[in-house]
């Protein structure tokens, strides 16, 4: 209810301005008309009122059609009767001033101008037929007219076109410059829905891996997907002695792996208090996932020299397993994105395992051990009661 009753008075304050100059210039064209009839009876033909029936219609048919057709201006072709009618009386006055006259010239130019101004060729053709009828149904004799005053009738005549052509000129640039204002609105609203558009992809990458919210952007879901001989990732950061973590320290450390393991052809899938979780689709996603251990663990250990570095005393334990997996929104509402399966399962086990583990170790499974190229510097774990893992100490770079 609150949105729909502004919108009503909205669209009248819309209609009825438009339809109120419209039908205001209508009685302004009338009344010039009428104007002219007047003067070429009384200075042509010194006969004034000669066509008082005529000068009543006239007075009294602008405010009868914008009662009865006053509801189609400026609506399409709905404007078109209310167009055809004012052919038909400039042609009636065309008649009582005379076809050979320049006023008559005048009222026929202005008529022709508003019927392609309104409807274009169509129109024209049904504005000279009323044009036609109005002249064939006034019943009004051609009068001779008095060439030593009939300039003064030429003169109101020209100073009617130029009065007229002045006043619809000013109507039609003040309608450009509302259209201008329009459109730079229009405009204006595209652009923000255009920012708004960015920041929501934005958001949606961010919450997303970037080739979920691809799909979810292209397709409008996103749908459960099985994906076979994938690689875990999971980065767990801690520090070389014991103080506790900070958000801050980890916000610093989880940009750090969003740059890492991308070129690595890793995607961030979540976080989880000091665990980093990522997923690779690449067959060779165990030897990436080491190069990303590596380059994280030399990056830390660099940027730690430094005073004040927010990176001092960091360390890393990285585990790595592949295996199938399924992925999809678990919560679809709140885009909350899952992968499920054994590998996640062992991933934890790796992680049970790893607490006798030092930082700076990394933990590979033995199903992503075997898809390895270069294997060698791993030590196989004890297996008993652990799970069968290998681990690769880190060497800080040379």
């Amino acid at each position: 209810m609150p949105t729909t009753q502004p919108t009503q008075p909205k669209a009248t304050q819309q209609d009825l301005p438009w339809q109120g100059r419209l039908y205001a210039l209508r009685v302004l064209f009338t009344t010039m008309v009428l104007l002219v009839l007047v003067g070429n009876d009384a200075a042509c033909h010194d006969e004034p009122g000669a066509h008082i029936w005529l000068i009543v219609t006239g007075a009294l048919y602008p405010h009868i059609g914008h009662l009865l057709l006053g509801r189609f201006e400026g609506r399409g072709r709905g404007a078109y009767a209310i167009i055809v009618v004012d052919s038909f009386f400039s042609g009636a006055v065309i008649a009582a001033i005379g076809l050979a006259s320049a006023p008559s010239a005048v009222l026929a130019a202005i008529n022709l101008f508003n019927c392609m101004v309104v409807g274009g060729p169509a129109l024209i053709a049904l504005g000279m037929v009323a044009g036609l009828m109005g002249i064939a149904l006034s019943g009004v004799a051609a009068l001779p007219p008095s060439t030593s005053i009939c300039g003064a009738s030429d003169a109101l005549a020209g100073v009617l076109l130029v009065g007229y052509f002045f006043v619809v000129g000013r109507f039609i640039h003040y309608h450009i410059g509302r259209l201008r204002q329009q459109h730079a609105q229009l405009q204006a609203e595209s652009d923000a829905a255009t920012r708004a558009r960015f920041a929501a992809d934005r958001a949606l990458a961010a919450v997303l891996p970037p080739s979920a919210a691809e799909v979810l952007v292209e397709r409008g879901e996103l749908p459960t997907e099985t994906l076979d001989a994938a690689t875990i990732l999971m980065i767990e950061f801690g520090s070389e002695h014991t103080e506790a973590q900070s958000i801050a320290s980890l916000a610093d450390s989880f940009q750090i792996c969003d740059a890492i393991i991308g070129r690595h052809g890793f995607e961030c899938i979540k976080t989880f208090g000091p665990r980093y979780l990522a997923l690779s689709r690449a067959q060779t996603g165990p030897d990436d996932a080491v190069a990303t251990a590596k380059e994280l663990s030399n990056y830390l250990r660099d940027h730690g020299r430094f005073p004040g570095s927010p990176f001092r005393q960091r360390a890393v334990r990285v585990f790595i397993h592949c295996g199938t997996i399924t992925a999809g929104l678990v919560q679809p509402s709140r885009l909350n994105y899952e992968i499920l399966g054994e590998p996640m399962e062992a991933m934890h086990a790796l992680a049970g395992f790893a607490c006798d583990q030092p930082m700076g170790n990394v933990i590979v499974s033995a199903a992503a051990q075997r898809r390895m190229q270069k294997s060698a510097d791993f030590v196989a774990a004890p297996a008993e009661p652990n799970p069968a893992a290998y681990v690769f100490r880190l060497a800080p770079s040379p």
